[in-house]
């Protein structure tokens, strides 16, 4: 069987991009941190949340600090999230703002139950399940975002609880595209 033959020019591009293309398990914490958020919708608020952990913004963090900051740092903001509903729903004055807030309470109660398995699986390095998790958890909080957003100042903030949320769960998953063997041990 003959050997595909390569035309100089096809080499010279394959090498090019070879030797140009970032080696992502060579990305220190700094330049995997930038890299990481430049993949996401919202840079400035990824660095800012993922250099305010000391983990995740360190020179020696891999990328399972980043995610592991972000799904934390979710966990907390769904637990937020959790105990402000209650609040806004005894403060409701219509039984359409309710309507929206117990359907945000079942969002938010399913997204929570989601990062905790999430964060289950990431410790057990089952990554793929980790990030179906997140998904689902991601599509909870929007389903409520979607509910209250410009609807009034008294659904703001968890508008804003919930839109940093999903930025969260876009700041973990993009981060699991750059693990290497190292965040798995």
């Amino acid at each position: 069987m003959a050997m595909p033959r390569y035309r100089p020019l096809h080499l010279c591009l394959l090498i090019l991009v070879i030797y140009t293309a970032p080696s992502i398990g060579l990305l220190n914490g700094t330049e995997l941190l930038k890299a990481a958020c430049n993949q996401t919708s919202d840079y400035a608020f990824c660095y800012a949340t993922l250099t305010a952990d000391p983990n995740a913004g360190g020179p020696q963090a891999l990328a399972g600090d980043l995610a592991n900051a972000a799904l934390r740092l979710a966990q907390t903001k769904a637990t937020h999230a959790q105990s402000l509903i209650p609040l806004l729903l005894q403060n409701a004055t219509t039984s359409l703002d309710r309507n929206r807030l117990q359907m945000c309470q079942s969002s938010n109660n399913k997204a929570i139950s989601q990062l905790s398995s999430a964060n289950n699986d990431f410790n057990s390095d089952t990554l793929d399940t980790m990030v179906e998790e997140i998904n689902t958890a991601a599509r909870a909080t929007n389903d409520c975002l979607n509910e209250i957003q410009d609807k009034g100042t008294h659904f703001s903030l968890l508008a804003t609880i919930n839109a940093d949320l999903i930025k969260l769960y876009e700041i973990c998953i993009v981060s699991t595209r750059y693990f290497t063997v190292e965040d798995l041990y």
